[in-house]
């Protein structure tokens, strides 16, 4: 049984161990450990390494239990036939954590894997040794700067814990995130898991108090009731986002070969997740876009949304795009059309829901306070294009800015934008630049109308979920 003190040391390290690292992939993993702000420490029986790794500065041991100092997270890297000699040895040195990057085991289908992984899982288990993996990426902690990939950024802690039985999503999700301005606390990716598995990663985090958010990729449940049980606990608690891989056949036979993992019936998934409030994604990116909209946007449960900022055959995509997502466009109070209605020019333009503002964007201040104060809006949504190369469009932008600002410092309800372009990958860094301008706004930026109404439509229903449960 491992108890949290023990999870506690293991994720939290303050003396790192490489065991087995080589010169042929350039010593990665202790390169990755350049930024831990502990002691890190190598160890290599091969003479022909030993030169390279000291050439790094890093002090190498030929034994793992010869290293002076307590080792509280191991990297282990080693061939999977010398895995459980080193198994041995954490246990001998009371190793708080062994992440095995190595693999070969179950998830090769052999039966020679699979006998060395139940050997491996024994060991473990008998001596309450906490293994992440095998066949996996291990931890990324920024606070502490370890790392499974050069490019992660440390020097930071953030709240928001992702969790992957793909050590590739790990890595992927990890800089996506940063990239997103969505900052990480922890990463874990645990690939076979023998030892701790999702509902353990799940219940650890649930009762974490700097974890605001859990994300998860998740291939196949060992103990699908428990997991149940722990997600619908920790979703009453704290927003979780689940990406769920194998829903297909083929995504089976995948999944399968990848971290020996069972996959369930989609139809069974989706209930469990419905039953116990979990947020589910399909991809990194729509993982990513969830976990923006938690993070910044007030709690919401209405479905109507105020829209505006695009033109006549926008404001119609953008209509059909959200109603299809089960939201809704409503009309606007008639008070709210009396006041438009007052001085609005209708010239190539018009003030129904979506508004199309035509030729009235200098008023666009008190189309926005229109919006904001209507009953029957209960999020905003502003569409937003990178201003053209002349000075008038980048007063218009700057002007929209500015509203969006001032806006959000007026109301409680959510402020969404989208931003715009007709082509995208050319538009691409203006679009990153406001996404970045509007993150210090706590003011979620989505890249099409289909991510946008996604994300909203799932927001909002887990909102409704939490209210609903208490």
């Amino acid at each position: 049984m491992i108890s949290r003190q023990q999870l506690d040391r293991a994720l939290n390290p303050r003396t790192v161990a490489v065991i087995g690292d080589v010169g042929r992939s350039n010593y990665r993993w202790l390169r990755c450990m350049s930024t831990f702000q502990g002691k890190v420490y190598s160890v290599q029986i091969d003479p022909k390494e030993i030169p390279g790794i000291e050439a790094l500065g890093i002090p190498n041991y030929t034994s793992l239990v010869d290293i002076p100092d307590e080792v509280d997270y191991a990297l282990v890297a080693v061939p999977r036939k010398v895995a459980p000699i080193v198994i041995a040895d954490c246990v001998k040195k009371r190793v708080g954590c062994a992440a095995m990057f190595t693999s070969g085991f179950a998830e090769t289908a052999t039966e020679e894997g699979s006998q060395l992984q139940r050997r491996l899982t024994q060991m473990a288990r008998e001596a309450s040794l906490v293994v992440i993996g095998p066949n996996c990426m291990g931890l990324y902690d920024p606070k502490t700067g370890v790392r499974f990939r050069e490019t992660q950024a440390t020097g930071f802690e953030g709240d928001v814990t992702f969790l992957s039985q793909s050590g590739g999503h790990a890595g992927d999700i990890s800089l996506a995130a940063h990239a997103a301005g969505v900052p990480v606390r922890k990463v874990i990716s645990f690939g076979n898991g023998i030892v701790l598995e999702s509902a353990d990663y799940l219940e650890y985090f649930a009762d974490d108090p700097g974890t605001r958010c859990i994300a998860m990729y998740i291939e196949g449940l060992r103990d699908g009731p428990r997991f149940f049980q722990v997600l619908r606990a920790t979703a009453r608690r704290k927003p979780v986002v689940l990406w769920k891989g194998g829903q297909t056949a083929a995504g089976q036979r995948a999944t399968a070969s990848h971290t020996a993992s069972l996959a369930g019936s989609r139809e069974i998934w989706d209930a469990m997740c419905r039953q116990a409030g979990a947020i589910q994604a399909g991809s990194v990116s729509e993982m990513i876009d969830l976990v923006k909209a938690l993070r910044v946007l007030p709690p919401f449960t209405g479905d109507g949304l105020g829209v505006t900022g695009g033109s006549g055959g926008q404001s119609v995509a953008m209509a059909d795009v959200f109603s299809r997502e089960g939201l809704r466009v409503p009309a606007l109070s008639d008070a709210t059309r009396d006041q438009l209605g007052a001085w609005f020019s209708l010239v190539g333009a018009s003030f129904g829901n979506p508004v199309d503002m035509g030729s009235n964007r200098r008023e666009i201040d008190a189309i926005m306070d229109a919006l904001v104060d209507d009953p029957n809006v209960d999020c905003l949504v502003v569409q937003v294009r990178p201003p053209e190369p002349d000075v008038e469009d980048e007063r218009r932008f700057e002007a929209q800015i500015a509203t969006l600002e001032r806006v959000r410092g007026r109301t409680t309800k959510p402020v969404v934008v989208v931003g715009h372009s007709p082509t995208p990958t050319l538009d691409a860094p203006a679009i990153a630049a406001l996404d970045v301008r509007l993150r210090a706004l706590e003011i979620p930026t989505f890249t099409s109308y289909e991510r946008t109404a996604s994300v909203l439509a799932k927001v909002a229903a887990y909102h409704r979920f939490r209210a609903e449960a208490g």
